[in-house]
């Protein structure tokens, strides 16, 4: 029995650990500047992404071949943004989970941004040949 209550714990303590570092990944990439490439080229005029942007932001990367594999965190945050959504409407937790949504769909955006440079630098590398 005790050792049941040891696995469960540290089980817990194990996924705690994971989510606050997924969080902090998530935060610190959300903070980094877009470029003025990615807001003609995808259409937004400010800055700051909404929460109801995830899905735009999402079909923009998927359109976007990948011409140097990336680390594809964007399916871990898709299924983050989604488990957000599902827990947006309890009243208790909806504002957190908004204001997470919009930090992820930040955090897309610098991907979708990194992915674009990277095509265009590709493509202007290949017309210099």
């Amino acid at each position: 029995m005790l050792s049941k209550l040891i696995l469960v714990a540290s089980i817990i303590g194990g996924a705690q650990f994971f989510i606050g570092y997924f969080r902090s990944m998530v935060a610190s990439m959300a903070a980094q500047p877009l470029s003025e490439k990615f807001f003609v080229a995808a259409g937004f005029k400010n800055a700051a992404m909404q929460a109801d942007d995830f899905s735009r932001l999402m079909s923009l990367h998927r359109l976007m071949p990948d011409v140097k594999t990336l680390p594809n965190s964007a399916r871990r945050l898709n299924v983050y943004y989604s488990a957000l959504k599902m827990i947006s409407g309890v009243p208790v937790v909806g504002k957190w989970a908004q204001d997470e949504m919009a930090m992820a769909s930040q955090c897309l955006a610098v991907i979708v941004d990194k992915r674009l440079l990277l095509n265009l630098a590709c493509a202007a590398e290949s017309r210099s040949f």
